[in-house]
């Protein structure tokens, strides 16, 4: 059954985030107070055919203010206005200005469709070219990761890539969702790029055509006999359970030391960045959430119980690129010594958002609370600083931050033996 609630720390990716709204059917306010108490819980909304698009919305709030003007005014507008606009266009709008008074450049408003297509992603399979992107701090859309054995790798679309345009559209300034649904779509259809490669600082334009594949949440390897290296690429629905599949195969192949990899990981379900952490930690707090419902303060304290993979040795690898959901699990094993951090200070994205699937399969993404690792600090802004620092240049012809983190796991291997 696909979850119509996420609480997710964001950072958007190709491969996972999008989803909308259209608010025609009907509104339920009690649906996302439902969210704080129980987030697997199903909230619906019943059309009783009257034709009014705010039908559902609770009691409680009817009494606090009037909704009948917004309905006047989108009918009236749409009937009338030289400007000629639907109902679904102005609703649209409406919905976007609610969410413009929050100044929170997480919100968005999305379409059923989009919505679909995020949820898809989150079930490890998708439709698309097989690209993980972020945003840089020039508000870029880069490519961090080319899924192998994809429509985007046969097109030759490599890390580093800064996507301009697509389909022919400027995507300055677009929303990163709106770019991500933009760039994916149903299989055998095709999507024109047109991409900025700095290495050779020039454009270059490709034609892609989109194709259906899994979506890879890890990669693993064994170096030098006993030293095990998994690549978390992100964080999704049952991600932890796949990642201890791995660990345990690594291990019963002689692995005595791990590196985790986290670079590049753009972040995505705060559950399963909670369900890593206690993968390697059998007590203390994984994260604390700080937020607020029903005019009220709210936290909660995640903390970790029975974990597997206590005592094996562990590095984890991070970089500008490691965010959100990633900076959970990155500060928690470092904040309870649970690993040593090797490679270059993380993002800094510090806040928890929900995904709320709302009755006509539309969505709202908002912002709901702010995250804090063990000791209490925000990375918001800030990130995390790794323990030894080891820069990568972008011209480098070998990974010397994982070279350096087999040379620390190693260390921790001799001190064990």
């Amino acid at each position: 059954m696909k979850k119509n609630v996420l609480r997710v720390v964001i950072a958007v990716i190709v491969v996972i985030f999008t989803f909308s709204t259209g608010l025609w059917v009907g509104i339920s306010f009690d649906s996302f107070k439902k969210y704080v108490f129980n987030v697997n819980q199903n909230s619906t909304s019943e059309d009783n055919g009257d034709g009014g698009f705010l039908e559902d919305i609770s009691e409680s709030i009817k009494r606090n203010f009037s909704v009948k003007p917004i309905e006047e005014a989108i009918n009236l507008i749409s009937e009338s206005a030289l400007v000629e606009r639907s109902k679904d266009e102005l609703l649209k709008a409406a919905v976007e200005g609610i969410l413009s008074v929050l100044d929170d450049k997480h919100t968005e408003y999305f379409t059923a469709e989009e919505y679909e297509k995020i949820m898809e992603s989150y079930s490890g399979t998708m439709s698309g070219i097989g690209v993980i992107v972020t945003l840089d701090n020039d508000g870029q859309v880069v490519v961090v990761r080319t899924l192998s054995d994809t429509p985007a790798c046969r097109a030759g679309i490599v890390e580093g890539d800064i996507i301009t345009e697509v389909d022919g559209m400027d995507i300055k300034d677009m929303a990163l969702e709106k770019v991500v649904t933009m760039i994916r779509g149903e299989e055998g259809t095709e999507v024109n790029l047109k991409i900025y490669r700095p290495e050779d600082n020039g454009i270059i334009e490709v034609t892609v055509t989109r194709a259906r594949f899994d979506v890879p949440n890890l990669i693993s390897d064994i170096f030098e006999e006993d030293v095990g290296y998994i690549q978390y690429f992100d964080f999704q629905d049952r991600g932890a359970q796949k990642l201890d599949k791995e660990i345990q195969k690594l291990i019963d192949g002689g692995t005595k030391g791990l590196i985790l990899d986290l670079r590049n990981n753009p972040g995505g379900v705060l559950d399963d960045a909670v369900e890593v952490c206690d993968l390697f930690l059998d007590e203390g707090i994984i994260v604390t959430i700080k937020g607020r419902t029903e005019n009220k303060e709210r936290i909660d304290k995640y903390l970790a119980w029975k974990g597997k993979y206590t005592e094996i040795p562990l590095v984890v690898l991070i970089n500008g690129f490691s965010a959100s959901a990633s900076e959970v699990v990155a500060g928690a094993l470092k904040d309870n010594d649970r690993a040593i951090l090797v490679g270059e200070r993380s993002f800094g994205k510090g806040t928890v958002q929900v995904i709320y699937e709302l009755s006509d399969g539309s969505g709202l993404k908002f912002t709901t609370a702010r995250y804090f690792l063990p000791l209490g600090l925000s990375v918001d802004g800030v990130g995390i600083n790794p323990d030894i620092l080891v820069k990568l240049e972008p011209d480098a012809t070998e990974d010397i931050q994982l070279n350096r983190a087999i040379e620390e796991i190693n260390t921790l291997i001799s001190e064990i033996e």
